[in-house]
């Protein structure tokens, strides 16, 4: 078999895994996509309501980097294949739930399950992958997320008017088994993961790396920015300019996937040469700009919605040049996904932080979500440093 047919080969195999990373990122988007009716049917107060939604990014912001250091020492195939079989189990056990409190712990555990399968899958694409397209299969990667999630917020209102919100439920978790399927066939064989540094080693591995601490610190200034934006389009579009629930929901929802052409097409220009600090700079500048256009209450609907498209799409040219740089800023193949979990870990602290700065600036500004830009726009000034600095030790170590 020629190197060009054994490379076009190992796609299909890509598209398994990265298929797989998606209806993972289906446990992201369905809380919010049925939140209105599990407020109503279990009576959950508006806490409940938000942790039911949080608990994803408590789980990582408190263990991200262990959990990537177990995948780098137990196997990323093995720990993938652990996760969806405990995301399947929590999802059926949250479908009998009778209580916010029960559903709670319920997601919890799906975040667990959920975040094995997130920090375990870049590396079995980082293997699959070659030196000609490593750094598009890894923007491909970068995609998983607002994809997974923006398609269940599309279409999870149909499913649950049509089966109910546990309908949804079980019906998340029993696709797990022919992605499990689908994985297994897919992913290479975990013995070739190098696999002889104690997890406690990796941790100060990476921690020790300036490259990896520094993707991480992109990521984590950008998920701020990213969640304060999209999370709260349908509010504003609710709230500020009168539409209806659902079609609000449909453009947060449009908002979200758009990510993923940022996504993608920053792995195809890194492996034309484009440089990572490069699309951070634009990215942040995207960003800036899109982020004055969404909070701007003077400005007309459609020119808002077109600035949060604009912020979204180009913004997510940053984790697909992230994601593209793990093998890159690894200290050792043995420690790709301790990098991946730090990264992670990052997104989810500016998770929680920005969406709570935003709403509380919001809150002292009188309502006005112009006071938005007063974190907003530092954020987006702090990535494109950060990105400065981390194209700086780039260059720095030839990487």
């Amino acid at each position: 078999m020629s190197a060009a047919s054994e490379h076009v080969g190992q796609w299909p195999r890509i598209w398994a895994v990265f298929l797989t990373g998606v209806a993972a990122a289906f446990l992201v988007g369905k809380a919010p996509a049925a939140l209105p009716v599990l407020r109503a049917e279990l009576n959950l107060s508006l806490f409940q309501a938000g942790l039911v939604v949080s608990m994803f990014s408590l789980v990582a912001a408190v263990a991200g980097i262990l959990f990537g250091a177990l995948s780098d020492k137990w196997g990323q195939l093995r720990l993938a294949i652990v996760g969806l079989v405990l995301a399947a189990a929590a999802g059926a056990a949250g479908a009998w739930a009778d209580s916010g409190v029960t559903l709670i712990a319920s997601r919890v555990a799906e975040g667990v399950g959920f975040f094995m399968i997130s920090v375990s899958l870049p590396g079995l694409v980082l293997r699959l992958a070659d030196d000609r397209t490593r750094q598009t299969a890894m923007g491909l990667w970068g995609a998983y997320l607002p994809l997974g999630a923006g398609l269940i917020l599309l279409a999870g209102g149909v499913v649950i008017e049509t089966v109910g919100w546990r309908g949804l439920w079980l019906l998340i978790s029993a696709s797990y088994v022919a992605f499990l399927t689908a994985l297994v066939w897919a992913a290479p064989r975990d013995h070739d993961v190098v696999a002889g540094v104690a997890g406690q080693g990796r941790v100060k591995a990476v921690l020790k790396t300036p490259g990896a601490v520094m993707l991480g610190a992109v990521f984590g200034c950008y998920s701020g920015q990213y969640m304060a934006v999209t999370s709260f389009v349908p509010l504003i579009l609710v709230e500020r300019a009168g539409w209806e629930l659902a079609p609000a929901a449909a453009v947060g929802a449009m908002i979200m996937v758009v990510n993923t052409t940022g996504n993608i097409a920053a792995g195809f220009m890194l492996d034309r040469g484009v440089r990572r600090q490069s699309l951070i700079l634009l990215a942040s500048a995207a960003m800036a700009l899109g982020a004055v256009l969404v909070m701007s209450a003077a400005l007309p609907v459609p020119v808002r919605i077109a600035g949060a498209v604009l912020f979204s799409s180009f913004g997510g040219m940053i984790p697909g040049s992230l994601f593209a740089g793990i093998a890159r800023h690894a200290p050792s193949r043995a420690h790709v996904s301790s990098v991946n979990g730090l990264m992670l870990q990052c997104v989810a602290i500016g998770q929680l932080i920005g969406p709570a700065v935003t709403t509380w600036l919001v809150a002292t500004g009188g309502g006005s979500w112009t006071m938005s830009l007063v974190y907003l726009l530092p954020m987006a000034a702090l990535t494109a440093i950060a990105g400065l600095m981390l194209g700086r030790i780039e260059r720095a170590t030839g990487s």
